[in-house]
């Protein structure tokens, strides 16, 4: 009798409920129209459409849409503010068109859409599809749109305001789809039209350019005819690409046209790039010296200049903005002037460690304090923000819990907008899609959680891989980020965090991971994808073992499936089929390397002996050419140069007899920062010079046991140095070649 009565009032309290709920939708079909209004802006024509396909894709109900008029009457979803939503909901005020904020309400079984015309109404369909319906966007390639048999509503009520005004994520995903940008919120780009192909102008809160001014004066044009008009290094006018003499005043009229021009030509930005070049060398002539005494250094140079350019163009366009870099060497903020109200400060993250928060690593403490004085004076703060590593793309990059941090204190220090520069120029990042993803969620809601975050992307993006994709990421956090470890944007694959343990326990967990998606070819894909940087740095490590155990041949799947070009942001570093190459050409050494034979030694004891050279070399061959001086000789335990860790323009010639222990394959890993050239036994075996980033090569030799004649040349153009030389025996060592096995020539 009991259960009788309890049945009973259940079925009451259900019937209640569903007389309170409104349904969307059952069994692909709806009683709901889309209205828009006949004169709305394309965004939200362009939201309303979105809606419908989404709906559709769910439900596989087509909801009409319809205008003003015909949405008199029935269930209506009416999208963007107009006079149907002022009727419905009297207190709504419409928003500015640039806001992008919005609200999401049911007034009754209607819902109500809107916000900034521009893209605020739009991200409000998002909102409701992510939230209420389960649709996700994970990448360009990858969205989910949950089926459903039906879906009802009570009450919805949903307000949000973005934590960062300017969101430009510089990944090419972003970059490259515009689409995709919309549904992750990015708005430095524009929205896509509702006809293929094409952009709504006026849609984007952009930034027109960087590193600009050599584009008002370039110094092609200008040099030969105007020195004084380039920086001033040592008493001589430089030609090339060098900083301007800002203290010239025909230099600042030059630069005042020229972004006048740039801004009447080309308007659907809302700040314009007046930046320094991508180089140190600031002029150091009389009066720009005293300018930099005057305001405090380089930044107060910069300042003065560029308000006096702001000052120029603001009658003419009282909306834009100014922008100018704090970076590198205007970094500090400048003393005794403040920027323009027109004027849009860059500070720029570049020198810090990307592992750290910026208030617990000293490695950030002097970018932290340049964050509190900027703040303190510039009228608008943008931060150019390092998300990745600029040497080798794809290297694992374990900054997955300071991503927020950053931006929290980005948020917190008056930051108007952000640029979080990614892989821009290619597909090789580690787990672009994922970093791609989160950092769009931060910069919309800095304080969501992203555990949550990670999770939801590893589950939905990778399927019943998503666990090992987690306790993957857990062991780049324990090994990674262990104790006294940092990292800044450009990491070399010899750097001592990648470990051996490193990279054998995450192929242990992928091995896993990719088991557990065996039987779906596309969510194999994604997590050989994952896999592709520890097999890179295995193949770095231990080619021998890479190639044995599939690491060279899932690195080429991955490069081919993906299409997988530059692997670094330098455009004369090597490609991704440049590694593909030379894993080829090793395969083939393991099987068919012909043997070196022992030589006649005669040594005078431990060490490698050297010549070193002074001069400014761009290959190697320039040290013998007249190019270079002598400039000291002598023995050193080892093939380096720790001896000049802090100098630039200088070669090295290394020569030294190498005892083998044992015939058979030996892999010889350089990795050289600039050019480097190894002979072995009079034949050289392996070529990486030229002026570059750090860049690394193997060669493969099959050496009889005995004395072996080693040379190494080397030489440093500028901007940081590495050489690091290791090899791999057949009885299983890598490592350094034991100083105890290297002997000085004799006589």
């Amino acid at each position: 009798m009991k259960l009788a009565r309890f049945s009973t009032i259940l079925a009451v309290l259900l019937l209640a409920a569903s007389c309170t709920g409104h349904s969307l939708f059952r069994d692909g079909k709806t009683d709901y129209t889309i209205v828009v209004a006949p004169d709305a802006p394309e965004s939200e024509r362009y939201a309303a459409a979105e809606l419908q396909f989404w709906l559709k894709e769910v439900s596989g109900a087509e909801l009409p849409i319809t205008d003003l008029q015909g949405g008199k009457k029935g269930k209506r979803l009416v999208v963007g503010y107009n006079s149907l939503l002022k009727e419905l909901y009297p207190q709504a005020e419409e928003p500015d068109g640039s806001d992008d904020s919005f609200t999401l309400l049911s007034r009754g079984g209607d819902v109500l859409f809107w916000g900034g015309a521009e893209r605020g109404t739009l991200y409000s369909v998002y909102s409701f599809l992510e939230d209420q319906l389960g649709c996700r966007w994970y990448s360009s390639k990858v969205s989910v749109a949950p089926k459903k048999a039906s879906w009802s509503f009570g009450k919805l009520e949903n307000h949000e305001e973005p934590g960062i005004i300017m969101r430009d994520n510089l990944y090419q995903d972003i970059i490259a789809h515009n689409d995709f940008a919309a549904r992750v919120r990015n708005n430095s780009r524009r929205l896509p039209s509702i006809e293929p192909g094409k952009q709504i102008i006026g849609t984007a809160e952009g930034y027109w350019g960087a590193h600009s001014m050599g584009a008002f004066v370039p110094y092609q044009k200008y040099f030969d005819s105007h020195p004084e008009y380039f920086s001033e290094l040592d008493g001589k006018r430089v030609k090339g690409y060098t900083q301007l003499c800002l203290s010239n005043p025909e230099v600042l009229q030059l630069c005042i046209d020229g972004l006048r021009e740039v801004m009447r030509n080309e308007p659907d930005y809302l700040i314009y790039s007046m930046e320094q070049m991508d180089s140190h060398d600031f002029c150091t002539c009389d009066e720009c010296k005293a300018l930099a005494e005057k305001y405090g250094g380089q930044s107060g140079v910069m300042v003065w200049f560029v308000n006096q350019v702001a000052d120029a163009v603001k009658e003419e366009f009282p909306d834009k903005f100014v922008g100018t870099f704090a970076y590198q060497y205007t970094r500090h903020a400048p003393k005794n002037i403040v920027p323009r109200d027109n004027v849009v400060i860059r500070l720029c993250s570049i020198e810090c460690c990307m592992w750290h928060d910026y208030d617990e690593c000293e490695d950030n403490k002097t970018f932290l304090k340049d964050l509190q004085d900027w703040s303190a004076i510039a009228p608008h703060l943008y931060i150019w923000d390092y998300v990745t590593n600029f040497s080798q793309y794809n290297l694992p990059v374990a900054n997955w819990n300071t991503l927020q941090s950053h931006i929290k204190d980005f948020r917190d220090y008056h930051a108007i907008g952000i640029l979080e520069e990614g892989d821009y120029h290619t597909l090789s990042c580690e787990m672009r899609e994922m970093r791609t993803w989160i950092l769009s969620k931060l910069l919309w809601n800095p304080e969501a959680d992203v555990q949550s975050l990670i999770q939801d992307f590893t589950d939905g993006y990778y399927g019943p891989a998503g666990p090992f994709i987690r306790e993957y990421l857990d062991l780049e956090e324990r090994i990674l980020r262990r104790p006294g470890i940092h990292s800044d944007c450009y990491i070399s694959s010899s750097d001592p965090m990648y470990t051996d343990e490193f990279v054998q326990e995450g192929r242990k967990i992928f091995a896993a991971a990719k088991e557990a998606v065996a039987s779906d070819e596309d969510l194999l894909a994604r997590v050989e994808a994952a896999e592709m940087p520890l097999c890179f740095l295995l193949m770095e490590k231990d080619p021998v073992k890479g190639i044995q155990e599939g690491a060279a041949d899932l690195f080429k799947r991955v490069v081919q499936r993906e299409g997988i070009d530059r692997m670094s942001e330098s455009g004369s570093a090597k490609r991704a089929q440049d590694y593909i190459d030379y894993y080829d050409k090793l395969t083939s050494a393991m099987d068919d390397a012909h043997l070196m034979p022992a030589q006649k030694a005669s040594t005078s004891g431990n060490g490698v002996a050297f010549t070193r050279y002074e001069g400014f070399f761009k290959m190697t061959s320039d040290m013998f050419s007249g190019k270079g001086r002598v400039t000291g000789k002598g023995v050193l335990p080892a093939f380096t140069i720790d001896q000049d860790k802090d100098a630039d323009h200088f070669g090295y010639v290394f020569d030294s007899w190498v005892k083998v222990e044992e015939s058979g394959l030996h892999f010889v890993r350089i990795s050289s920062d600039d050019g480097a050239v190894l002979f072995v036994d009079g034949e050289e075996v392996l070529n990486l010079d030229g002026s570059h980033f750090t860049t690394s090569g193997f060669a493969a030799l099959n050496l009889e046991k005995g004395m072996h004649r080693l040379k190494l040349h080397y030489f440093e153009d500028y901007s940081g140095q590495e050489l690091v030389m290791q090899v791999t025996t057949p009885g299983g060592y890598s490592g350094p070649i034991p100083e105890s096995n290297l002997f000085v020539p004799g006589k």
